[in-house]
């Protein structure tokens, strides 16, 4: 019943956006009532960006385990409630305001110290955290995403705006100051703190010459990027120490420095910070290495934005010793005009090409690929290096196929997602399990 007025009211709701409005704020101050404010009896940190969030999230909740702390968390692919952890299976990165309330009273019930909550630029348009009182607002970088919804770049960096908006006004809780941490390599960094903070701590790896408040600047050098590893210093005002991460890419360099500025900014030591980084030996989905005795390197990320595309790929490329061969589509339902773009990006990096189906939603998967490929390189790429393979499982074990000892297979989009939305209908997929499974048959 409640799912059939809903059908009726939407399409009411989207023709009057001030009607709209008032029902995601009724929704989410409902819920906050409701469970009686539970963020006001923890550290809330929010985590904000296009790319990096979840990364950024687990990083920090390693770092506070370390610290002997009991956290909670919420990202796009896992939760925590203290000792209790598990899968996202909702495809929501940030739950509806009674999901979202709901979890953090249970954090509060199992006497978590810390919420980590990944946040995102529709959770903040729709009042999904109102009533979520932060103290640490994290924000990574702003890139191309999203456009179907917000329409236009400024109004996507707006709506993440919110979170340090409203972050110097929001309760205040003893002895916790309001904290901002900004990437300054990104170039809508100076938007983000123009906002009011206590304390705000910068971060960056290429932009270190700007250097406004050095003791409160974190940075790191001597990065050194390997096929199993990510070795880097980390400097900040107190000290420096070495850090060997088991993550791939200089991208997860800028992500730990996410990390590591909340974390010091709470007072915790290096050498904490250091064991909670290298504590972490895979984060599913993102640049996960799938283990096997072909010889290959087979490498399953969550890249889905142009941005996404072209780290994960800039990461890779180095480390392929034989050919980058690259598995990827785009999702349906979602901002169509970043997808010829995938295409070109792609183009430069890869040396073989599977299209396929992604998440197509109730899109046709065919339509969405022959976006894509507009923006192939038609030169570069033809029948001998191009493929096109509707099922996505048929187009990895194509890949597999195709492969020799050397070559690195990148399967990108999916990640750690356990479903995959097809004519509105929920599949289970799990893009690892399925590697394995073939891999299985090859051996």
């Amino acid at each position: 019943m409640i799912k059939k007025l809903k059908q009726l009211v939407k399409p009411l709701l989207l023709k009057a956006p001030a009607l709209l409005n008032a029902y995601h704020k009724t929704k989410g101050v409902s819920a906050a009532i409701l469970r009686g404010f539970p963020s006001a009896k923890m550290i809330v940190i929010g985590i904000t960006g296009t790319n990096g969030k979840t990364t950024v999230a687990n990083m920090l909740g390693h770092i506070l385990e370390a610290n002997k702390d009991k956290v909670g968390l919420a990202t796009t692919i896992n939760i925590w409630t203290g000792n209790r952890k598990w899968i996202n299976e909702t495809k929501m990165t940030t739950l509806t305001p009674f999901a979202l309330q709901g979890l953090l009273r249970q954090m509060v019930n199992q006497k978590c110290k810390y919420a980590i909550v990944e946040t995102t630029s529709h959770a903040l348009s729709q009042h999904r955290t109102w009533g979520i009182f932060y103290d640490i607002a994290i924000f990574t970088n702003l890139t191309h995403d999203h456009l179907d919804y917000h329409k236009t770049l400024e109004n996507y960096k707006i709506a993440k705006g919110l979170l340090f908006k409203n972050l110097a006004t929001s309760l205040r809780k003893p002895n916790m100051p309001k904290i901002a941490i900004i990437n300054t390599d990104d170039t809508a960094s100076d938007y983000f703190k123009s906002f009011t903070a206590d304390k705000t701590y910068t971060f960056a790896i290429d932009n270190i010459a700007t250097i406004k408040s050095p003791d409160q600047y974190i940075w790191a050098s001597n990065i050194v990027l390997n096929k199993t590893s990510t070795n880097f210093i980390l400097n900040t005002p107190t000290g420096t120490i070495d850090i060997g991460l088991k993550l791939l890419g200089r991208f997860n360099v800028s992500n730990a420095l996410a990390a590591v500025s909340a974390a010091y900014s709470l007072g915790i030591g290096l050498s904490v910070i250091k064991t909670g980084l290298e504590s972490i030996w895979k984060i599913p989905g993102r640049m996960e290495h799938v283990a096997n005795k072909l010889g290959l390197n087979i490498i399953i990320d969550y890249a889905h934005t142009p941005d996404g595309f072209t780290k994960v790929l800039e990461s890779v490329r180095p480390i392929t010793d034989g050919n980058l061969i690259v598995v990827f589509g785009a999702t349906g339902d979602r901002d169509k005009s970043k997808r010829p773009t995938l295409g070109t990006i792609t183009s430069r990096f890869a040396d073989y090409m599977v299209l396929t189906e992604e998440d197509p939603g109730s899109e046709d998967p065919k339509d969405i690929i022959n976006q894509v490929l507009e923006g192939v390189d038609k030169e570069k790429f033809r029948e001998h290096n191009l493929k096109i393979i509707i099922d996505r499982k048929e187009a990895i074990k194509h890949a597999l196929e195709q492969s020799k000892p050397g070559d690195t297979i990148l399967l990108l989009a999916i990640g750690a997602q356990t479903i995959m939305i097809k004519n509105g209908q929920k599949i289970p997929y799990n893009e690892r399990e399925v590697v394995e499974d073939i891999i299985q048959t090859m051996s």
